[in-house]
């Protein structure tokens, strides 16, 4: 036999007092003033009767839950994942859940959590600023809906949300000079297709081999179609076979250049001594073999700082969208 879980009512049976009078000193936030007396027999009646108030209508009654929406390309990118845990960790601090929305660049699935996250009042909403969030009328409906948003990596700067991301191109200008002082002048590039993030990380790496009066063959320049580790072993590969004469190669991302370094070794490259490879975002570099040089995107501190503008919107604060860009630094590995 199930035993009837406590309500409202019982609530308010037990302590003598309206449920208007429980409602208000459950909602402390409400307005209403309860006198010392009557909050502290509502909150003993609460107490034995074990009554847990529905956080769900009370939301209803709010127009807000104590969640917030984080909303990734995906959580198979190590890079996704690591910010994903940092969000959890300081949302959990503040007593905030999180919904986690992997997008997988479908408009479907963002129209699919658009309306999700409305529907549930999230608190706020962090996302990676991509095409599909930026062309689907995404930020402009959770702003519809007073729903604070931040705009967290990613390589645009969205006017009238605050917006926390990195200096990709000098980024990548950071990395090929690196490999320039290395004494590489045949550096091929690997990124993706339809990525504004590829083109900005792109427009660095030219920048740096046209400053030391380096051509940039086009055929040096390979883009897949996902961020992943298979893509990176195949596109190595393919770049490799057609252009031998490379001597280094710059990776999109971590998780495709611990791919590169798969394919290389299975054509019976020798890393660094016959080709130097570098990473970007240093979310798997220390798990490689060797392990790779990359570049840090501190992620610690994009989130904390996300966090802390979401958590003042949140609380009503009003001051002029922040844009924050973060400069990554070099990590010295042993693929380079």
């Amino acid at each position: 036999m199930t035993t009837r879980m406590p309500t409202i009512k019982d609530v308010a049976r037990l302590a003598g007092v309206s449920v208007a009078t429980v409602s208000a000193v459950i909602n402390r936030d409400s307005g209403v003033r309860v006198s010392k007396e009557l909050t502290e027999r509502v909150e003993n009646a609460i107490k034995e009767l074990n009554y847990r108030p529905n956080r769900i209508a009370r939301a209803l009654s709010r127009r807000q839950t104590q969640t917030i929406a984080y909303v990734v390309p995906s959580v198979s990118n190590a890079f996704f994942a690591q910010m994903a845990q940092l969000i959890e960790d300081r949302a959990f601090a503040k007593r905030y859940g999180v919904y986690l929305c992997n997008t997988h660049s479908s408009v479907d699935r963002v129209e699919l959590y658009k309306d999700i996250i409305i529907e549930n009042r999230v608190a706020g909403v962090i996302t990676t600023l991509t095409w599909d969030i930026i062309e689907n009328g995404f930020i402009e409906a959770i702003q519809e809906e007073n729903i604070p948003i931040i705009g967290l990596a990613g390589a645009r700067v969205v006017a009238g949300i605050d917006t926390i991301t990195f200096d990709d191109v000098r980024g990548a200008e950071i990395a090929t000079r690196h490999l320039l002082e290395r004494g590489h002048q045949k550096i091929g590039f690997i990124g993706i297709k339809n990525s504004k993030t590829t083109l900005q990380r792109l427009k660095g790496y030219k920048k740096a081999l046209t400053e030391a009066n380096l051509a940039v063959p086009e055929g040096y320049i390979v883009k897949g179609g996902s961020f992943d580790r298979e893509e990176g072993y195949t596109l190595a590969q393919k770049l490799y076979q057609k252009y031998p004469e490379i001597t280094a190669i710059f990776v999109y991302n971590d998780v495709m250049a611990a791919g590169v370094l798969d394919g290389l070794n299975d054509l019976g490259l020798r890393v660094p001594k016959d080709i130097a490879v570098v990473g970007y975002d240093n979310s798997v570099a220390r798990y490689t073999r060797p392990k790779l040089t990359t570049m840090d995107l501190f992620k610690e501190q994009m989130v904390e700082a996300a966090m802390d503008l979401l958590f003042k919107r949140i609380a009503g604060e009003e001051f002029a969208c922040q844009h924050q860009q973060i400069l990554p630094r070099l990590v010295m590995g042993e693929s380079s």
